[in-house]
């Protein structure tokens, strides 16, 4: 079996999409198996950004590309991104027909449902995702394949109208999806399963990170889907033994969009230079990342909860140009300390982070190679996670990647 699952170990933003892109060449497909819009990968090649939403990130390696069952797929978005792509493209991508559906009226709904939270808001990407799930769980929305055929619209509009939304627009936002989908739509387990069968490889790509996890996350403040490995069958309709290894992805500090707790959190001068040094702003909104210390306790329960033996560290370089780095080694809680994490879940926003200053990388240069301050910290993560470190990334741009 050589299929191979990149999952998220932090809050998300940790650089899948630049492992997947960069993996992608030994893959004959890539598959994005969970959420959906709200979700933004970008892949830096020369001077050139790329940012992906839906599109799986192995497009630029011209890859097969497959959207499965376990995404919420928006048509505008959708369309707004092949638009940008070659017809080439176009022809390697396949929808499966199980999919969710974003409506214009689940945006709406979004911000809605955010503004009656209030002081409570948990700050969505107000992209409908949530609302989109939902509807699924409610059995009152269309999947693509109900879409295509004729789904029947009146149910769901009449439970709109009772929440005042607006449905004018949703009869032609249905004829425009449709004419989108109907060449696109397929059954992608069973094209996961011949890919396989006839020795071909497929990289199996997630969204968000395992912090995240709505049900294995720090809840409420979590997406609205899975994010985790062992998600991949079920969101995808395949056996378990398909869904190959995972490779966890890790940045070397931590950060968070949105609300909710985060231990390891910085404020001030420091966290606005970490912030600007690695350009921490949503791919999706825009909107300016919260940033902390690498949180060792969150991790070791992302590396277990995966099952992830091998890693790929991201941003090294960033460090580089910070000084007195610090990292999270346990979290006091009630006048005691604790690496149990799961042991804090109910009560994160009140733990107080444990720190250490085990390594330095300031004036680090990666131009020969990885420096002897990023080895220590690769070491140092090796050791206190219980992984191996594959890969490195050391900037943005895709040739700033070793292999170790």
């Amino acid at each position: 079996m050589a299929n191979l699952s990149v999952v998220g170990l932090q809050w998300g933003d940790e650089g899948k999409g630049k492992i997947v892109d960069y993996l992608a060449g030994a893959y004959d497909a890539v598959a994005r198996f969970n959420g959906g819009s709200n979700a933004g990968h970008t892949v830096v090649i020369g001077n050139e950004k790329h940012t992906f939403h839906l599109v799986p990130s192995g497009v630029l390696k011209g890859k097969e590309l497959l959207i499965g069952a376990g995404v919420a797929v928006d048509p505008q978005v959708l369309a707004e991104e092949l638009s940008l792509l070659p017809d080439e493209a176009r022809k390697k991508l396949l929808v499966d027909g199980r999919c969710s559906l974003v409506t214009p009226v689940d945006r709406e709904f979004d911000v809605r449902v955010e503004e009656a939270r209030g002081s409570s808001a948990i700050g969505t990407t107000r992209r409908g995702i949530g609302p989109a799930y939902a509807m699924r769980a409610l059995r009152l929305s269309p999947r693509v394949s109900d879409l295509l055929a004729g789904f029947d619209f009146d149910p769901l509009a009449r439970f709109y109208r009772e929440l005042s939304l607006d449905v004018a627009g949703l009869g032609a936002w249905a004829d425009e999806s449709r004419k989108l989908l109907e060449g696109l739509t397929g059954d992608v387990a069973q094209r996961v399963t011949e890919v396989t069968e006839s020795g071909g490889r497929v990289l199996f790509e997630a969204s968000q990170g395992t912090l995240l996890d709505l049900l294995h996350g720090s809840y409420p403040f979590v997406t609205s889907t899975h994010t985790t490995s062992s998600y991949i069958p079920a969101a995808l309709g395949i056996p378990p033994d398909l869904a190959g290894s995972p490779l966890g992805v890790m940045k070397c500090y931590s950060t968070r969009v949105g609300a909710g707790p985060f231990p390891s959190e910085i404020d001030g001068p420091r966290a606005e230079g970490l912030r600007s040094l690695g350009k921490e702003y949503g791919a999706t909104t825009g909107r300016p990342r919260r940033v902390g210390w690498l949180d060792l306790v969150s991790l070791r329960y992302a590396v277990a909860l995966n099952g992830v033996k091998e890693v790929a560290v991201t941003k090294l370089d960033v460090l580089a140009g910070v000084k007195d780095v610090k990292v999270c080694t346990a979290y006091r809680l009630q006048g005691s300390e604790t690496t149990d994490f799961q042991r804090a879940a109910g009560r994160l926003g009140e733990v107080e982070p444990v720190l250490d200053s085990p390594f330095s990388l300031e004036g680090s240069s990666f131009e020969g190679g990885l420096p002897p301050g990023a080895k220590k910290f690769v070491e140092f993560v090796e050791e206190r996670l219980g992984v191996r470190v594959r890969i490195v990334s050391h900037g943005e741009e895709r040739s700033k990647t070793i292999e170790l």
